[in-house]
């Protein structure tokens, strides 16, 4: 596999991080989870899954994210893969700028970017929001946050390897598969 860097995004409990981890089984591709990014910052505040987070903390996660990407494009080994998962939506104009930038990152660092937009079906997102994994890893837990979403749209990029893919029933592997597949039409 030509050197890539697949970006994995969505709303919340789309399952990003489960589907990413499936990647990593069948390819050596690194994975670079939102949560490993948010986390050492999340620990700081009051997380319950369901209060807004003041805004002032996602400067600060940018700063570790442009760490992240920094070290990707210029530090890395040039022959490394990964895998990053972010949740990215049209309503927040910030997303687009974000995106472009891992966008550039990927361009940069002179590997292929493939870009993973991830779709669910509300009552599958319902059920899969709400699971003990989520909570125990500081993330969004709030049932009634599919159907706020459902009122937004997930970012759509206009890039050219976009894939959009509906997860309601796939299984994290038919979907890393499926994933996989989409990035060798462009090797």
């Amino acid at each position: 596999m030509k050197p890539t860097i697949f970006y994995l995004y969505g709303f919340s409990g789309t399952g990003k991080y489960t589907i990413a981890k499936a990647i990593c089984e069948l390819e050596d591709v690194k994975l670079v989870d939102n949560h490993l990014i948010n986390i050492p910052l999340f620990t700081l505040l009051k997380v319950d899954g369901k209060t807004p987070l003041p805004s002032q903390i996602w400067d600060n996660v940018g700063k570790i994210w442009d760490a992240v990407l920094d070290t990707i494009e210029n530090i890395s080994p040039n022959e490394y893969s990964f895998v990053l998962t972010n949740a990215l939506s049209n309503e927040n104009p910030d997303d687009q700028v974000w995106f472009e930038r891992v966008s550039k990152a990927s361009e940069n660092s002179k590997r292929l970017f493939i870009p993973i937009r991830l779709i669910i079906d509300i009552e599958e997102n319902e059920r899969r929001i709400i699971s003990e994994e989520r909570s125990h890893r500081l993330k969004e837990t709030d049932p009634k946050a599919p159907k706020r979403n459902a009122q937004n749209s997930v970012l759509l990029s206009e890039h050219p390897h976009e894939l959009t893919l509906d997860v309601t029933n796939l299984s994290p592997m038919e979907a890393a598969r499926a994933i996989l597949a989409h990035a060798a039409s462009y090797h």
